[in-house]
């Protein structure tokens, strides 16, 4: 299980209890929600699922929090990642500049320079499912995040 900034891809691992089935479905509806874009979602093995999925960063309080709200034990290499990430973003972009304020021609046109003037960050989050006995020795005993 490995967590890194490797390119320009953000690598997240999670795991989730087994008999948690609902997981990846729910994550499927709440990574669009956010607004986000999947680019993929597959079964890499038995007890093993991946998703590919990317977003303008300055959402990227909406993302971790609704990782950690779907009830994923991310490792403590992927909860430093994302709070370094969460940290980081308010000092690289103006955020309060970003406000839209009416629906006009001249709007519309100050909208697209703003999507396109994002930052997208690409992530590939791993998500195990284990034995619930075995999540917590997984996790090396660390206090869990999720809800």
């Amino acid at each position: 299980m490995s967590d890194t900034l490797s390119g320009d891809v953000l690598y997240l691992t999670a795991l989730v209890a087994e008999d948690q089935s609902t997981v990846v479905p729910r994550l499927s509806g709440l990574i669009p929600d956010c607004g986000a874009w999947i680019r993929s979602r597959s079964y890499v093995e038995p007890g093993t699922a991946r998703f590919v999925f990317e977003f303008p960063r300055d959402i990227c309080v909406e993302i971790y929090s609704a990782l950690v709200s779907v009830g994923l034990q991310l490792t403590a290499a992927s909860h430093s990642l994302l709070t370094e990430l969460c940290r980081c973003t308010p000092h690289v972009f103006d955020l309060a500049s970003r406000q839209l304020p009416a629906v006009d021609v001249a709007t519309l046109d100050v909208a697209t320079r703003y999507i396109c003037s994002l930052e997208i960050i690409k992530v590939q989050l791993q998500i195990w499912m284990v034995k619930e006995e075995e999540l917590e020795s997984q996790l090396g005993g660390s206090q869990s995040f999720a809800a």
